[in-house]
């Protein structure tokens, strides 16, 4: 199984989590982190690499992918800066369809089919709904 840790402003990344499990169930293995006001880019740093430390003390083999809302910002920058150091998949710009399929797929894919998957859900998620309705007539 891919251990996931989400990471992004605010609560974004636990209430992901929380709606996934609302859906889908309760989840192993995965992790969120919330960048919270007054708090500083290091101290966050620090909180994900201990979480991908106590992964890796607890399960070597484990591939871990780090999923952040946005490109650039805080939540970004800590988790790029800890690419430098450590062997893991970060993907910016989650939103909570890809999420859903994240969960429902990390117990039987690669990571590199994982990726794939999220790129190609992640096109789809953005819908104008407003041409969607006139196109239904």
């Amino acid at each position: 199984m891919i251990e996931v840790i989400v990471v992004s402003h605010g609560s974004y990344a636990q209430a992901l989590v929380e709606s996934s499990e609302l859906i889908m169930g309760e989840q192993e293995g995965v992790y969120s982190f919330g960048f919270t006001l007054g708090e500083n880019v290091d101290e966050l740093r620090e909180r994900i690499e201990n979480k991908i430390n106590e992964i890796k003390a607890e399960k070597p083999e484990a591939e871990i992918l780090i999923l952040t809302d946005m490109k650039s910002g805080s939540p970004f920058n800590a988790t790029a800066r800890l690419m430098q150091q450590y062997d893991f998949t970060h993907v910016a710009g989650v939103n909570l369809p890809i999420f859903l399929e994240i969960m429902g797929t990390r117990d039987f894919q690669t990571m590199a089919e994982l990726k794939h998957m999220i790129f190609t859900t992640g096109l789809k998620t953005i819908v104008d709904v407003n041409k969607m309705m006139e196109e239904m007539g």
